[in-house]
């Protein structure tokens, strides 16, 4: 037997062999469908997740505000006085202020603090304004050099802008004592009305004034205006 025959009849033997090995390798084929399967399988068990979470929130959102939880509720702060029995007192405030002795008194202070102010400041105004017409006569009469022309005219818009400020200071300082003035009356108008209220049993108690109405109609056994100032100017002529 050539060579080439022995080989061949080798070849022959081995080729069974070969063919049976190769076989099994086949078999894998399968694998990559389970892998998908799989896939598949994970991919809805995401999915129902996903909308069991979603319900159980929407479900604890509608405890919370629905049903879960006390519900807030108002604590009123407690109130000592006594309660009255509904009705509404007024005073009228042009009466007040016509009558009341304490508020006569202080605008007569006011008064004669705003003539005494005035009497300065038309001084003061008189003084400059002669200072003013004698700077006129020398500049016209050309006997100012361009220097004292100029620090005349500085001198006399400084000494005129402070005339201003002092005017306005004094101003601004007399309408804070007419506020506090006009303070200190409501307050004792407050003081009066409590007490006046009390003993009425009533519950309110409103201004009225006939510039600045409150009211459109007031029941005149409701005024209790009258008995107020009585109190007020009783209270000022003890101190007085």
């Amino acid at each position: 037997m050539t060579p080439e025959q022995t080989e061949t009849a080798v070849a022959q033997e081995r080729e069974p062999v070969f063919r049976e090995a190769s076989a099994p390798v086949e078999e894998p084929t399968a694998e990559p469908a389970k892998c998908e399967k799989k896939k598949c399988n994970c991919k809805w068990c995401s999915i129902i997740a996903f909308v069991v979470l979603f319900a159980a929130v929407i479900v604890l959102y509608i405890l919370h505000f629905c049903c879960g939880g006390k519900a807030e509720t108002f604590t009123p702060t407690p109130v000592t006085a006594e309660p009255g029995d509904g009705s509404v007192l007024f005073i009228n405030l042009d009466s007040v202020n016509a009558n009341y002795f304490f508020i006569e008194e202080k605008q007569k202070e006011f008064d004669e603090e705003m003539q005494k102010q005035d009497a300065i400041f038309k001084q003061k105004q008189a003084n400059f304004q002669k200072r003013y017409e004698q700077f006129q006569k020398n500049y016209q009469a050309g006997i100012l050099t361009d220097v004292q022309i100029q620090n005349a005219q500085a001198q006399l818009q400084a000494e005129y802008q402070k005339l201003e400020d002092d005017y306005n200071a004094v101003v601004n300082a007399l309408t804070d004592r007419q506020v506090a003035v006009n303070r200190e009356m409501l307050d004792s108008v407050q003081a009066v009305s409590a007490r006046i209220v009390a003993k009425k049993n009533a519950s309110f108690v409103m201004t009225y004034q006939k510039d600045m109405p409150l009211l459109i109609y007031a029941d005149p056994t409701r005024d209790i205006t009258e008995e107020v100032l009585f109190e007020l100017n009783k209270s000022q002529k003890k101190e007085e």
